[in-house]
C-alpha cells in the first residue's frame, strides 16, 4: 500500500506551530503557521486511529470474494499516544548532533470471523493482537535529515485440529530521510512548495509458529518521491472537548491520486489527520487530549514544534504491509 503521508503523517519535514494574528474569539481568525519545537515531557492521544485499521485490514481480508469472510469485532483499541521524550546526541545521515527524540504506540485486539467451514481455523476465527512502537529522531538546530524506527508485532490465535496455534510477525523499519529543502518557517492560506524526499530504509522481518525458531530476513532500498505541500482553507474542526480553529494542510505525491490532509490548531499541534485512496477516506484520527509545558488553559500561546507528524500513516502503511504477510503464513499453519 502507497499513500501520501503527511511527511509521510508525522515525520519531520513539516511540522508546525499555528499563531493566530489576532486575538483568538468565536470567530474563525485569520491564522499562519510557524515552525517551533515542543518540551520534554508534552504527550498527545488521538482517537480513530485502530478503528480506520480495522476496517482497513477487514478489506484486506475481504478482498477475495469466495473467502466468506464475515467481519471483525473489537477486543480493546488504546488511543494512539505520541510522547515527546528527551533531547539527545544522535548521529544520522550526514548530521551529528543534539535531537529531540519522540514515541507513538497503539496496540490494538480484534477478532475476525468468516463463515461456517470457510477456514481450516476451528470456528472459523482469528484472533489479533497488534501492537505499533515508532521513534522518530529529528536534529534540533536546521536540518535536511531525519530518522525513524518503527516496530510492528501481530500475534495472530486460532484453533486448528482442537489445537491452539499462534503465528507472530514482527517488522521492524529503520528509515533516514533527507529532504531536498528547509521546511517553511511561516504558513499562510493558499501556500504551496514541493519537496523531494530521498528515503533509505532498511527492513527486518522475523516470523515464527507456536514459538519455534524465528524466521528472519533483512532487505535495503532507497526510495525517493516529490512531496507537494498545500495549504488549503481555514476550517474549524469540533471535538468532544473545544471547536478548534484550524489550518487545513494537504500532501500529495507527484504522479499519485492519494492524499493525506491534516488540520493544524491555533496551538500548534494536528487536530484531525485523514488519508485518502481514490477521493475515499480510509483513515481519520482526531486529537483527545494532551499535555504540553505550553499550555495551561486556553489562552492565546504559542507552543513548540508538534509531534513528528510521520507517525500516523507510517503506521497504517506498515502494519497493513505485515498483516498481508501474516496472512500467507496462517494458510499453510494449520497443525
Amino acid at each position: 500500500m502507497r499513500r501520501a503521508s503527511l511527511l509521510a503523517i508525522f515525520s519531520a519535514a513539516l511540522v508546525f506551530s499555528v499563531i493566530p494574528s489576532g486575538i483568538i474569539s468565536t470567530a474563525m481568525a485569520e491564522i499562519s503557521v510557524e515552525t517551533q519545537r515542543h518540551g520534554e515531557g508534552d504527550w498527545f492521544t488521538y482517537d480513530g486511529y485502530g478503528l480506520s485499521l480495522a476496517n482497513s485490514m477487514a478489506k484486506i481480508y475481504n478482498s477475495n470474494n469466495s473467502s466468506g469472510f464475515v467481519g471483525w469485532t473489537l477486543g480493546y483499541d488504546e488511543p494512539l499516544r505520541i510522547d515527546v521524550i528527551e533531547r539527545a546526541i544522535c548521529d544520522f545521515g550526514d548530521w551529528a548532533g543534539s535531537c529531540m527524540r519522540s514515541q507513538a504506540l497503539h496496540s490494538l485486539n480484534i477478532t475476525l470471523q468468516w463463515t461456517t467451514n470457510a477456514t481450516p481455523y476451528d470456528g472459523d476465527k482469528m484472533i489479533l493482537n497488534i501492537s505499533t512502537t515508532i521513534q522518530h529522531e529529528e536534529p534540533l538546530a536546521t536540518s535536511a535529515w531525519d530518522r525513524e524506527s518503527r516496530k510492528i508485532s501481530i500475534s495472530a490465535w486460532f484453533l486448528g485440529d482442537d489445537e491452539l496455534n499462534l503465528v507472530e510477525t514482527e517488522t521492524t523499519t529503520l528509515s533516514t530521510t533527507h529532504a531536498s529543502a528547509e521546511r517553511p518557517q511561516i504558513l499562510s492560506l493558499g501556500d504551496t512548495w514541493q519537496v523531494t524526499l530521498e528515503i533509505q530504509k532498511i527492513d527486518t522481518i522475523r516470523q515464527r509458529i507456536n514459538r519455534g525458531m524465528w524466521n528472519e530476513t533483512t532487505s535495503s532500498f532507497n526510495e525517493s518521491r516529490q512531496i507537494i505541500y498545500t495549504v488549503e482553507e481555514e476550517s474549524t474542526v469540533h471535538t468532544a472537548k473545544l471547536d478548534w480553529p484550524t489550518l487545513r494542510l494537504r500532501e500529495q505525491a507527484v504522479g499519485e491520486d492519494n492524499y493525506s490532509l491534516v488540520y493544524l490548531s491555533e496551538l500548534g499541534w494536528p487536530v484531525r489527520s485523514e488519508e485518502y485512496e481514490g477521493g475515499i477516506i480510509v483513515m481519520s484520527t482526531t486529537l483527545t487530549d494532551f499535555s504540553s509545558s505550553q499550555y495551561d488553559g486556553p489562552k492565546i500561546t504559542t507552543v513548540e514544534q508538534t509531534p513528528s507528524v510521520t507517525i500516523l500513516s507510517t503506521m497504517v502503511t506498515g502494519i497493513l504491509a505485515a498483516v498481508v504477510l501474516s496472512r500467507r503464513s496462517h494458510t499453510n499453519c494449520k497443525r
